[in-house]
């Protein structure tokens, strides 16, 4: 079982990365795979492992993303179709790939039953472009991240859009990995080399990231998206543009 990528974990803990991990948002554009009409694909875990899984097998993917924020935490029964997606992945990736999935809220009890499943890195997923008081979120987020890190689990906080509102929350002491996109966030990319902690980037979809400006590249642990990759690239380009995800 891969559990938590030892890259992230030592990231954290403060050493230089020798290259970041990609991790491609690709849960939805996997139903273009067969031809799958989204919504029916989304409920059937036993779909989703098995062609998730080929990719995953397939390509230079470090951390399988097996939902990239799709609102199953949203829904009654999607705690148990996630776990028995978890169950299922694991028994058909290939162990050198850890498996991730996305909330859009960061819930203690939900997260702690992800990380127990089998999610070696659990993704809070918040919406940028707003001001965010450090001290109100770093009190009602800790306790997850603190659970996550118990369970050997790698949390990332991943704000989508301008994170410059989020700048003291990302680059503030935590055990997690702040995730954003620094075309879109110069505060953000100013707090995080001063703090000088690990971070990771959202690419386009084009796959390469912006210039870092001051952010060590060695402390660049993880490459992803902003969003899903469904509806931007073509499932026959998908290998190329895992393959161009760099820094």
């Amino acid at each position: 079982m891969a559990g938590a990528p030892a890259a992230l974990l030592a990231a954290l803990q403060g050493r230089p990365v020798e290259r970041p991990l990609r991790a491609p948002l690709i849960a939805e554009l996997a139903a273009a795979v067969e031809e799958l009409e989204l919504r029916s694909f989304l409920a059937d875990a036993g779909k989703r492992s098995r062609i998730l899984a080929g990719l995953a097998a397939a390509m230079p993917i470090d951390v399988l993303v097996l939902d990239s924020g799709s609102g199953w935490d949203t829904e009654a029964a999607g705690i148990d179709l996630i776990l028995d997606l978890l169950v299922r992945a694991r028994a058909v990736v290939p162990d050198s790939v850890s498996l991730a999935v996305t909330l859009r809220a960061p819930v203690l009890a939900t997260a702690r039953a992800l990380a127990e499943a089998g999610a070696g890195v659990v993704i809070v997923r918040e919406e940028g472009g707003h001001e965010v008081d450090r001290v109100a979120y770093s009190a009602a987020s800790g306790p997850l991240w603190r659970s996550l890190q118990f369970f050997r689990s790698v949390g990332v906080l991943h704000v989508v859009g301008s994170a410059d509102g989020w700048a003291d929350v990302l680059a503030g002491a935590g055990p997690f990995l702040p995730v954003f996109n620094p075309s879109d966030s110069p505060a953000a990319v100013a707090a995080i080399a001063a703090a000088g902690r690990a971070y990771g980037l959202a690419l386009p979809a084009s796959g390469a990231a912006s210039p870092l400006g001051a952010l060590a590249p060695d402390r660049c642990a993880l490459l992803t998206h902003d969003r899903d990759l469904a509806g931007q690239v073509p499932v026959r380009d998908l290998a190329a543009v895992v393959e161009a995800m760099t820094i």
